[in-house]
């Protein structure tokens, strides 16, 4: 997960060095998406002033214009959408861009503040780490409430406990659509693990025929000499080649990834998905 974080920070210094800003202190993007590919459209980036302070909000609007690298006359313009991580305080951008071939793409963005922005860069996959749209999910047995305790499978403080009763492998074949959420509210390096569970939390009442489950990132938590680190990664996490956290995959009745979401939420994005 740092080698994703180190690559975004790495990409945006040398937007910053390769471009010529108009002022000392532009606005800058950093890109929050952590495994973008062809055929994703969905980009996720924070808006920072120079000094580190995050800015945005639903006040602020912002508009994207996208360009390959290598091909700066392919334009691709967009307005983004303020997501909120935690209202008041901090959230994201995201826009849809048609990414639609691989390498380092430019992205420039304006602020309706009228301030100075700085251009960021964004790399492009063939294909995601993850697992994409129109793939199988894999179908992992997890750990269930006729086994362990409930403390011992999640550390979210207000447990939905129907996300715990199904098991991953079996909820990808009983013909039902799945949302499937893999965060872990106690360690999140992110901020984000528990309010994007929270959401889908809200979800589960509106659609009583998908299964709804919550996936820890780790295992062992509870545990003595647990650490959040790469040898306590779930099985599941593994399995689905997940870097960071949050994300929420839905899955269709066929056990086909039909979305994938990392971050943060938008209104409506899995909700559009569920009721298709």
């Amino acid at each position: 997960m740092r080698r994703i974080l180190l690559l975004t920070v790495v990409l945006s210094f040398f937007a910053s060095a390769c471009s010529a800003p108009e002022t000392a202190n532009p606005l800058i993007g950093i890109r929050a998406s952590t495994d973008s590919a062809v055929g994703d459209n969905r980009l996720l980036f924070a808006v920072h002033e120079i000094s580190g302070v995050r800015r945005g909000g639903p006040d602020e609007a912002v508009s994207v214009v996208a360009s390959p690298l290598d091909s700066p006359d392919v334009k691709y313009a967009a307005d983004a959408t303020y997501v909120p991580i935690i209202d008041g305080v901090t959230g994201l951008y995201v826009v849809h861009i048609p990414f639609d071939t691989a390498g380092i793409w430019q992205i420039d963005f304006t602020v309706s503040t009228g301030e100075d922005t700085d251009s960021f860069l964004v790399d492009i996959k063939e294909q995601p780490l993850s697992v994409a749209v129109g793939e199988m999910a894999p179908a992992v047995a997890t750990p269930t409430l006729a086994q362990f305790a409930i403390k011992d499978l999640t550390t979210d403080p207000n447990p939905l406990l129907s996300m715990y009763q199904m098991s991953l492998d079996v909820a990808l074949t009983n013909g039902q659509k799945s949302v499937v959420v893999f965060s872990t509210p106690a360690y999140c390096t992110s901020s984000a693990c528990g309010p994007m569970l929270d959401q889908v939390k809200d979800m589960v009442t509106q659609f009583p025929e998908v299964n709804f489950l919550h996936i820890e990132v780790y295992e062992g938590f509870r545990k003595a000499g647990f650490a959040p680190d790469e040898n306590h990664l779930a099985p599941s996490v593994v399995a689905f080649g997940l870097a960071s956290e949050p994300w929420v995959f839905v899955v269709d009745e066929t056990g086909a990834v039909s979305g994938r979401f990392d971050g943060v939420l938008a209104d409506g994005e899995i909700e559009s998905l569920l009721r298709n």
